[in-house]
Order: structure tokens, then C-alpha cells, then sequence
């Protein structure tokens, strides 16, 4: 039925035709039938609505509709997760922000000295290193090594040696994801126990704590030799901004932290001088 066939039974749809049928293989092969276009559309239209409401029946009263429903509902159910999922991963980033800022309302409150200031045990080490013996008597190096100037910067021979690689793993466990930059992995992740100590790589100053909804703790030690050591998915954080820590150095804890993490792991980066390494390469076997 094309459209030109439609368009005349629309305009002549209260008139009475005749629809004649032939039959050319027969003699007499011919039928005429008479129909109001009207009653057609209205049998058309009546035929569809049967049709609809059998299915419907089908759907109501058979196994075929329960599956139906019960597949659209797994559907919505998924995407309740995956929405609460995000919910919760939202509300443990805004407790911490809480925390924090009520450490820093402390600070404020308290009037807490938060100058950067070497512990007692890197204090042994930079003595140890800068100290010469002269005829039994220790001498000291000059007093500026242990001062910090009015910018707030170490200045420190410790600082200045070149890291010493290769070196121990940061955390135990396994590798379970390698160095994969074609993927946009510039790290390696390593499997480990939630609450495993992460260690530093080596002596270097700490840049950069930050809590990210996608990685939880993000930690970054600037090295000398134009290097940088960044820790990702951390649960905890052991140190601030600014702490000067040497090689072995307890910085953080293993976490499942960050959206983007599916297990406890460490996430493991390694740059120099802006272009991220294999982190394997500077790893003892």
C-alpha cells in the first residue's frame, strides 16, 4: 500500500468503494467488494489494539515478563550501586577535607609553630657526615648546614648526594600491574597488605601531600639529580610538606584508597627531569 493509495482513502474515507479483485488465469476470475474506508481504519486500528493488549497479557501472566522485569531491574539495581559506590567514595574525600580543616583551625586557635624543622635523628646524620676529627677534637661544620635560611630551605651536604639505585622495594608485596606508558600507566603497582609501611626510596625533601578523590594519598619526594618519587593510593600519610627524609623512611601506609584503585596496593611513579621511568629499572630484583 503506498503512499498515493493512503492519501485517496483518507480523502474519500466516509464514501463507499468498490475494490475489484481479477483473476486472469481463470475465465470469470473476477471479485468486486464494497468498503467504507472509515470502518477499514477503524478495523486497522482495532486489530493493533488486540495485538498490544495480547502482549501485554503475554507479559503480565508468563515467565517471559517476569525475565523482562527482573533483567530491569538488575539494570537499575547495578546503577544504584554504582551511584552509591560514588556516594561513599564522595563522603570519605569530604571527612577527610573535614579533618583537615579542623587540624587547621587548631593551628590558628593554638598559635602552633609550624616551622619547617629537622627531627633529632636526621639531625645525627647531618652531624655525623659534616664532622672531622682533628687531633681527638670534633669539628663541627660551619653552623649554617643545620639553619634554615629565611625561605624556609634546607641546606644540607645530605641533600646534594646523588640517590644510590638500585634499591628495596618501597612496600612488600607483588607487582601486580607494570610500568605501561602506551596506557597512560606511568607507574608500577604493587600489591600489598592495607596498612603495609611505605618506605621512601631515598634522602629528599617531601613536595607535595594531597588527597585526591581518584587516588587517595598522593605523596611526592623531590630528590637531587632532577628526581621525583611520587606514592599513590596511600590510606595514611606519617608526614607534611616540607619533612626532609632519608632512605627507609616511613612516609605513609598501604591503601585501597582512591576510585581508582580496586585493591590495596601501592602505585609507584618515578620521574627525572619531567619524563616518567620505569620504576623497575631503579628496583633491586
Amino acid at each position: 500500500m503506498n503512499t498515493e493509495l493512503l492519501k485517496t482513502l483518507v480523502r474519500l474515507k466516509d464514501k463507499w468503494l468498490r475494490l475489484i479483485l481479477i483473476d486472469e488465469s481463470v475465465p470469470d476470475g473476477s471479485r468486486e467488494y464494497q468498503f467504507l474506508p472509515r470502518q477499514f481504519f477503524l478495523g486497522l486500528v482495532a486489530l493493533l489494539a488486540s495485538v498490544l493488549i495480547v502482549f501485554m497479557l503475554i507479559l503480565m501472566f508468563t515467565p517471559l515478563g517476569e525475565w523482562v522485569y527482573r533483567s530491569k531491574e538488575s539494570q537499575i539495581n547495578m546503577q544504584i550501586g554504582q551511584v552509591v559506590g560514588r556516594l561513599d567514595a564522595l563522603q570519605d574525600s569530604l571527612d577527610v577535607r573535614d579533618e583537615q580543616l579542623g587540624q587547621i583551625r587548631s593551628i590558628i586557635r593554638l598559635n602552633t609553630d609550624t616551622t619547617l624543622s629537622l627531627d633529632e635523628r636526621l639531625q645525627s646524620l647531618l652531624l655525623m657526615q659534616n664532622q672531622t676529627v682533628l687531633g681527638g677534637v670534633p669539628r663541627s661544620a660551619p653552623q649554617e648546614v643545620l639553619n634554615l635560611s629565611t625561605q624556609g630551605l634546607i641546606s644540607s651536604s645530605l641533600l646534594k648526594s646523588e640517590p644510590i639505585f638500585p634499591t628495596a622495594y618501597p612496600v612488600e608485596g607483588t607487582i601486580s600491574r607494570s610500568f605501561n606508558p602506551n596506557e597512560e600507566h606511568f607507574g608500577l603497582d604493587i600489591a600489598a597488605t592495607e596498612g603495609e609501611q611505605v618506605r621512601a626510596l631515598a634522602e629528599g625533601t617531601i613536595v607535595n601531600i594531597n588527597w585526591t578523590l581518584a587516588n587517595g594519598y598522593v605523596i611526592s619526594i623531590q630528590h637531587t639529580n632532577g628526581l621525583l618519587s611520587v606514592y599513590k593510593h596511600c590510606r595514611t600519610s606519617y608526614k607534611r610538606e616540607g619533612d626532609v627524609v632519608v632512605k627507609g623512611d616511613v612516609i605513609a601506609s598501604v591503601g585501597n584508597a582512591g576510585v581508582q584503585s580496586t585493591a590495596s596496593h601501592l602505585h609507584l611513579e618515578i620521574w627525572k627531569d619531567g619524563l616518567p621511568q620505569d620504576p623497575e629499572i631503579y628496583l633491586l630484583k
